[in-house]
């Protein structure tokens, strides 16, 4: 037996290994995003959602599968639901600056994003954040964020004028912005579809 062909050999073995191991992180992925798809409807303050342990180093697997932005979008949809939009801020510790995070992180994906649909799901519900920034006693504080909000929401309908969620909360924000100076009343935004659950396996299939 040659050294030349004892190496050649050993080097077959170490490629068949890593695509082997390789195959295992592909599969790895694809299950964390079905896995934790659903544990984020029920449990979105998780921190260890979309995070597979790799096999092969330096993120091969996920650089092959192209999944940057959906991990970006997913990680934007869980800023947004940590900052409790409907929530009553005076109840929560933090809210503000949490809010603030999320109101950075859909801003980033609304510049960056790669989909058309999920930048205009991402400028819709920074405009819902707009409107959760809308119930304050100051006049001049609320009409700079319904104007903020509904800037946000034809913003969302330019990257998708198929956006049903966009055309009702914009609707929703000019006829807040005609009651000013006296009243902000109206009904309540609506996120990425109206029926419940979480927006993560397409975008407008529910928030």
């Amino acid at each position: 037996m040659s050294r030349r062909w004892l190496i050649t050999a050993i080097v077959a073995l170490a490629a068949g290994v890593i695509l082997v191991l390789l195959a295992v992180d592909v599969g790895r992925w694809q299950t964390a995003f079905a896995r934790d798809d659903v544990r984020f409807k029920f449990q979105p303050t998780r921190s260890d959602l979309w995070k597979p342990q790799q096999l092969v180093p330096f993120h091969v697997a996920k650089r092959m599968l192209a999944v940057d932005d959906d991990l970006f979008y997913r990680d934007t949809l869980r800023h947004f639901y940590l900052a409790q939009p409907r929530a009553n801020k005076w109840e929560h510790t933090n809210i503000d600056a949490i809010r603030s995070e999320a109101t950075v992180a859909l801003a980033a994906y609304i510049r960056e994003g790669k989909s058309q649909a999920r930048r205009s799901q991402a400028a819709n519900l920074l405009g819902i954040i707009g409107l959760a920034l809308a119930a304050t006693d100051d006049p001049g504080q609320r009409l700079r964020f319904l104007l903020f909000a509904s800037r946000e929401f034809r913003g969302a309908l330019t990257f998708d004028q198929a956006n049903e969620d966009a055309k009702f909360n914009l609707e929703l924000a000019l006829r807040l912005l005609k009651q000013q100076p006296t009243s902000t009343g109206g009904g309540a935004a609506h996120g990425p579809g109206r029926g419940g659950g979480a927006a993560l396996a397409k975008p407008g299939s529910g928030y």
